[in-house]
């Protein structure tokens, strides 16, 4: 397939009607997406915590004396603590610039962080790993919505709405990065798992498109090379190289190895397109891009690659002594209270998600944290903090894992260095309010504002950008403005977005996000 550029993704992604609308607006160019040269990321990793969630539990961007209106007192949720005053916040390291720095509830030992008597070490991964160092927060997104289908699509491509009217910022990414790539990386974008909600393609041409990919195993029966797995292909799979054409039959400059069968299906598009209309075309491109992809995916053989690749490395061969009390032989779970629970089930996503970052078979990753925090009941808050920082320690050892492992291809980085992570939520929930009798008011819904966290390459370090009212409301923060104005104003989902983009090399000529948007600044690093 050619140089797939914004506006041709956009026209894909938006319907041709639309996509006139806005050309005549004069709102789209014509310049193709190039991979940036300078020393960005290569890689988005998009890390979703189903259901909304309450980020100010975690990372704590409010003033001293604000947090006893919105905070509850300490207390336990199934024997687990929770909750905390101005006093238990520690920040992890001093502060860089005039930002806040990240601080949280210093709910462990520091003696003895593995310690469980009256303490948890949930949290503690992100000062063990020292992660403040190539990380930041942004809060108090208003994302548009407090419905989850809307608030989700919000989150992915910063636009509300019962669909998309952009693409998400994993497709964005996967389409920017395509010609780089295209030949070492036939899995361009790929979802591990997704309970709640999966980005979706919107008819995008195929290397911009998610690919489910929830394990190896499900992946054999399509795809592996091994007779064992598939002996019917035997004797007709060889494959030869040859320069790879476009659905016109034009050079795209890039090699492909084709079967005779893959060589016969692609020869037959150029002598099928201008025959009817644009829509047809299109739609032939995507046909003759989707072979082109699978020919890709089956010549590397991604099943023997993502075999041979270790995904949990560093967590099992150097475990944390502060994961002493969670189960021994699993390294993405934690444990507490009374029932003794046990989050199970997140190892084999996290460590396929590894593999395919380890390999350099993809580029974008779309992985769903387990648990969905959609609770809608009394103890909404108590489960938001206690299990929000259980997974959110997972968040950092999954960073861990990633700090330790070198970069593919660059000698001296790491693979966080080369990987841009997002972790987020739909958005948030309802606020606890203190009343004038010093009771608090608990209440558990869906709530529009929300915090982003980002870590890896780029990305500056030990920052919090952005905060909250009492009532949980967005306060301004300073933003560069599509057309290069300074503002202040409070930030948005299609902000959100923008920013992850620019850490990822792209201007803002690159893309486009129908209602405006622009750089929060603080994040991206100077």
């Amino acid at each position: 397939m050619t140089t797939t550029s914004r506006r041709t993704l956009l026209k894909w992604a938006l319907g041709t009607g639309q996509f006139a609308l806005l050309e005549r607006a004069g709102l789209l160019g014509s310049s193709a997406a190039h991979a940036a040269d300078t020393d960005v990321p290569s890689r988005l990793v998009v890390l979703y915590i189903p259901g909304g969630y309450r980020p100010a539990y975690y990372f704590t961007p409010m003033d001293d004396a604000d947090i006893p209106l919105c905070v509850p007192t300490p207390s336990t949720y199934s024997g687990e603590p929770v909750f905390f005053d101005s006093s238990k916040l520690v920040n992890l390291a001093p502060a860089n610039g005039s930002y806040k720095p990240l601080r949280t509830w210093q709910s462990w030992n520091p003696a003895n962080p593995a310690d469980r008597t009256g303490y948890s070490p949930l949290m503690y991964g992100f000062s063990h790993f020292a992660l403040h160092e190539q990380m930041s927060v942004l809060h108090g997104i208003d994302q548009g919505s407090n419905d989850h289908a809307s608030a989700f699509i919000a989150s992915m491509s910063g636009v509300a709405g019962a669909d998309y009217r952009a693409p998400a910022v994993h497709s964005v990414i996967a389409n920017h990065l395509y010609e780089k790539y295209r030949e070492s990386r036939p899995l361009p974008f790929v979802v591990v798992s997704g309970e709640r909600g999966t980005p979706i393609g919107m008819g995008l041409p195929s290397h911009a498109s998610p690919v489910r990919v929830p394990s190896i195993q499900a992946l054999k029966p399509q795809l592996s090379a091994k007779p064992a797995d598939n002996p019917w292909w035997t004797g007709l799979d060889a494959r030869d190289s040859s320069a790879e054409m476009n659905a016109r039959g034009q050079p795209t400059g890039a090699s492909l190895k084709t079967t005779t069968i893959e060589r016969f299906s692609l020869s037959r598009t150029p002598g099928m397109m201008g025959r009817s209309t644009a829509k047809v075309d299109n739609y032939l491109e995507g046909l003759h891009g989707s072979l082109t992809s699978v020919s890709r995916v089956l010549a590397t053989d991604v099943v023997s690659v993502l075999e041979r690749t270790k995904g949990i490395d560093t967590l099992t061969a150097n475990r944390p002594a502060y994961l002493s009390s969670y189960l021994s032989n699993q390294s993405f779970t934690y444990t507490f209270g009374l029932a003794n629970f046990h989050l199970t089930g997140l190892d084999p996503r996290m460590d396929l998600a590894l593999r395919l970052l380890k390999s350099d078979l993809c580029t974008s990753v779309h992985v769903s944290l387990q648990l969905d925090f959609d609770t809608h009941n009394g103890f909404g808050h108590g489960y938001s903090c206690a299990h929000g920082r259980g997974l959110m320690d997972c968040v950092a050892r999954f960073l861990g894992e990633l700090k330790a492992a070198p970069a593919p291809g660059k000698p001296g980085k790491t693979l966080l260095d080369d990987t841009l992570v997002l972790v987020m939520s739909e958005f948030g929930r309802s606020w606890a309010s203190r009343g004038s009798d010093g009771t608090y008011s608990l209440p558990d819904d869906h709530h529009p504002y929300t915090s982003v966290m980002f870590a890896g390459g780029n990305v500056a370090a030990n920052r919090q950008v952005g905060s909250y009212t009492p009532r949980g409301l967005g306060v301004p923060v300073d933003i560069i403005e599509e057309n290069g104005q300074p503002s202040k104003r409070v930030p948005r989902a299609a902000d959100t977005v923008t920013t992850a983009l620019r850490i990822m090399g792209m201007d803002t000529h690159d893309f486009f996000i129908p209602g405006g948007y622009g750089e929060v600044m603080g994040i991206r690093r100077a």
